[in-house]
């Protein structure tokens, strides 16, 4: 152990109180780091979620695939569009050089009448501004993330992450454990950045390299959620500090107070049993009824993600469009990839519908059912 080094039991309650406030507002910041990263790379690949796809076309491009192109084809965003007409209108002009000329006439009515109720860069600015054609090629273009884009996300956060994992590895340094161990520790967060940064220039020219971006991204996320962890468990819970010298009425009165709580542990325990007996049956039921479920909305889900593509008459797919709008207005998420529908009933509820005819039975039984 390192001689002369502060630990957390030797610091004040002040200065607890000050760490722990800025650890936990890290790693709540974090947190909302990580759903911002969601929203903004999933369903690059017109897939519902994310998944290393997205990864990918987020950095190198895609040759078929594009953001916007993604969100009204099977998206969030196609349920918007008042007709199957104006997706096709826009794929279309996704798929033929994306002229302005054309977006003035053609694609810009669309998007001011369907979208730009949020997607104005004023109600939420997180969203692409689909108002005006610069703000749609930024989200229509599939080609590699453009070199200064990098350059600039990379300085701010190579400097920004950097201090903050000097500040928190600076308190994670006041556990008490294995030095080696505790270096370690300090060392993985700065190490796993700066293979993550580098890694989205390869991936640029190499895509298999979006891999290499998940991992490290990972590793220095779990690297820093440990230090966090740690360091408030030793500042407020470990309490493995050497034992004090106690005289014999201490330890007497020590006794008395132990038998107590052994007593009222006893009670509790009692209770506790004539409760879970109670209640196990119970639980039992819903704990298969649950992880039944779960298996069924697993099924359903690799069924969607292995299913072959549908071929859909034009009056098919206006049909397929009004049930999936029905879902939606009964609070249903449907996603549709040309494989099927995948209908999100609840978080741990999902139904896969292989076909126009399945569908349209489904939406039949809500109706009967309601």
């Amino acid at each position: 152990m390192e001689k002369h080094c502060l630990r957390f039991k030797d610091i004040s309650v002040s200065e607890k109180m000050l760490y722990s406030l800025f650890l936990m507002t890290i790693g709540i910041g974090y947190l909302f780091g990580l759903t911002h990263l969601y929203y903004t790379h999933q369903m690059r690949d017109g897939q519902p979620g994310m998944s290393i796809q997205d990864v990918m076309i987020a950095y190198y491009g895609s040759q078929d695939k594009t953001r916007l192109g993604s969100a009204i084809n099977g998206g969030p965003m196609e349920a918007n569009l008042k007709s199957a007409d104006d997706k096709e209108k826009i794929l279309a002009w996704l798929s033929t050089g994306k002229s302005k000329e054309d977006f003035q006439q053609d694609i810009a009515p669309i998007l001011n009448r369907d979208c730009a109720g949020c997607h104005n860069g004023e109600t939420n600015p997180s969203l692409p501004n689909l108002t005006t054609y610069e703000g749609v090629m930024e989200v229509a273009s599939s080609k590699a993330a453009p070199l200064p884009t990098l350059v600039k996300i990379s300085h701010i956060h190579l400097f920004g992450i950097a201090f903050i994992l000097l500040f928190v590895g600076r308190i994670f340094i006041y556990c008490d454990m294995s030095v080696s161990l505790k270096r370690i520790i300090v060392v993985i967060p700065f190490v796993s950045m700066l293979i993550d940064t580098m890694s989205w220039f390869i991936t640029r020219t190499t895509p298999s390299f979006a891999y290499v971006v998940v991992a490290s991204g990972a590793m220095m996320g779990l690297s820093m959620g440990a230090q966090i962890i740690i360091s408030l468990y030793q500042m407020w819970f470990d309490r493995s500090y050497p034992r004090l010298p106690l005289s014999n009425e201490q330890q007497a009165q020590l006794k008395k107070y132990t038998l107590v709580l052994q007593k009222l542990a006893l009670t509790g325990l009692a209770i506790s049993k004539s409760y879970v007996l109670k209640t196990a049956p119970i639980v039992w039921h819903n704990g298969v009824a649950l992880s039944r479920q779960v298996l069924l909305s697993l099924f359903h889900i690799s069924r969607y993600a292995w299913h072959s593509n549908l071929a859909l008459s034009n009056s098919e797919q206006i049909k397929a469009q009004q049930y999936m709008q029905i879902l939606q207005a009964q609070g249903y998420r449907v996603w549709f990839a040309s494989k099927g529908w995948l209908v999100k009933k609840s978080v741990l509820s999902w139904l896969f519908l292989s076909s126009i005819d399945d569908l349209e039975s489904y939406v039949s039984k809500l109706a009967r059912s309601a």
